[in-house]
């Protein structure tokens, strides 16, 4: 994960202005939300009332199975929305940098989740915030639906680092889909986002280096994300974040290995060529001095290359960063 300036990219005009369809579509959500907040209001009062009589309720006739009254949102999938994302992320998952291009189409993602929350009953998601640019972020579907997926087998060394069953060899049901831990107290359309204190990590709100960080092994490339350890404990919002999104699924964590490896190697390649470049620069054939020259501005260019896969719009651009750092004196 990056972090990501929102503010390099301009809200679509489909989700702001007066004539909006963000803000016609949030009018009418205030509406369906209120008066189904009236509705609800009601019926307790009629059941409680119903209860102090000695009334005994008649269990509702249940509705057709697939049926289910809802709101409808459709602002945040416009195509002005999923380019703005994409210039915004360089085509890439806000979560895990993997391009999603390359497997499926993007998946705008409500950061806070429009509809139900998972585990808490009685709240109806984040309606208010379902069409604000703020709120919208690009997933690959691994990231943002919760499904199976196979999980690497960590060494012991590692799973004493982590001091947490979160990563271990089987499967499990990763992606974020619904799910929106919190901390402090859950917001509502009338209570502030201020005192909620989110477990997750937002690339564009928070800094990800303060929480997550790789596990780098120049002998043993492993590309697993781990949570920040503070004061010897694992930092809380890095440990769920790594865990609801899915950070350190299989394929993931082979394909940064991948990246590793290619790292190693061609670091190892300059190596051999800025050795080789020095031993004929320091011979008196012209030729040779010509040679090693060559050699030195080849170096130069793989060089170049590292930096360049540290760059924003590369995949996986902060585990490069991480390895690279790892290099500096």
């Amino acid at each position: 994960m990056r972090r990501v300036d929102r503010l390099s990219v301009p809200a679509p005009d489909v989700l702001v202005g007066p004539k909006s369809l963000g803000l016609k579509e949030l009018e009418k959500a205030k509406k369906f939300f209120t008066a189904q907040e009236v509705a609800e209001a009601a019926l307790r009062a009629k059941i409680a009332a119903d209860a102090a009589a000695g009334v005994v309720p008649i269990a509702p006739v249940s509705k057709k199975k697939g049926k289910k009254d809802g709101f409808s949102f459709s602002a945040y999938s416009d195509d002005a929305v999923k380019y703005a994302l994409e210039k915004l992320f360089f085509g890439k998952c806000a979560y895990c940098e993997t391009r999603y291009a390359s497997q499926a189409p993007v998946d705008v993602e409500h950061y806070r989740p429009k509809g139900r929350i998972a585990d808490v009953a009685d709240h109806p998601g984040y309606w208010w915030l379902a069409m604000v640019w703020e709120n919208l972020l690009p997933s690959c579907i691994d990231c943002n639906r919760r499904r199976w997926q196979h999980l690497p087998d960590v060494p012991s060394s590692l799973e004493q680092l982590l001091k947490s069953p979160l990563i271990q060899g089987g499967m499990m049901p990763l992606g974020k889909q619904d799910l929106f831990p919190v901390a402090g107290e859950r917001a509502t359309a009338l209570h502030p986002l201020i005192d909620e204190k989110p477990d997750l990590l937002n690339p564009c709100l928070d800094v990800p280096d303060e929480h997550l960080t790789f596990y780098i092994d120049r002998k043993n490339p492993l590309g697993l994300v781990l949570p920040i350890l503070i004061d010897g404990v694992p930092s809380r919002r890095g440990l769920t974040s790594i865990h609801v999104y899915g950070l350190n699924r299989l394929a993931l964590v082979q394909e940064r290995t991948r990246v590793l490896r290619t790292l190693e190697f061609l670091s190892e390649l300059i190596d051999e060529i800025d050795e080789i470049s020095e031993i004929l620069l320091a011979r008196r054939s012209s030729k040779d001095k010509k040679m090693g020259t060559r050699l030195s501005l080849l170096s130069d260019q793989i060089l170049a290359e590292i930096r360049g896969m540290a760059e924003p719009e590369r995949p996986y651009s902060s585990l490069v960063k991480a390895w690279s750092n790892i290099l500096k004196p």
